[in-house]
């Protein structure tokens, strides 16, 4: 078994709040959220491949060391909006065919490339939407 990424939108002070107690992070992003509307942030395993291709691709996207630890088990991450916002932008400037151009270099093989791509659109439009909305997010791995 792997371990498994999602990323989460919060406001600033949620994101504040799941500082100041880690325990409260399900309640705090399940508060008001709308499953039905908000873009999915969860990854599944593809966050390591797509980790790879961003750094390959020199996007200065680390999906991992980009987020500040909230607590000490380093299995949740706290993105501000700032962070949203420029990661968002990065983003946007990264089509997949830059990423999948560095396959080789990542070690990603041809057929991993379709899951990749489909979770790579995942988090585009993951942290487009909560940079419109001017979200943090919360990184969980699990």
């Amino acid at each position: 078994m792997g371990i498994v990424v999602s990323f989460d939108r919060v406001s600033e002070a949620q994101l504040a709040q799941v500082r100041s107690d880690p325990d409260q992070h399900w309640e705090v992003i399940d508060d008001g959220r709308d499953r039905r509307t908000e873009p999915d942030g969860y990854l599944d395993k593809a966050w390591q491949g797509l980790s790879d291709l961003l750094e390959s691709a020199g996007t200065g996207i680390d999906l991992v060391l980009d987020g500040d630890p909230i607590d000490d088990s380093e299995f949740l991450f706290g993105w501000s909006s700032a962070l949203v916002r420029r990661t968002a932008e990065k983003l946007s400037d990264t089509p997949f065919t830059t990423l999948a151009a560095h396959a080789e270099a990542a070690a990603v093989d041809e057929a991993e490339l379709g899951y990749l791509r489909q979770y790579y659109d995942v988090l585009v439009k993951f942290f487009d939407s909560a940079a419109v909305a001017g979200s943090a997010a919360i990184m969980s791995m699990s």
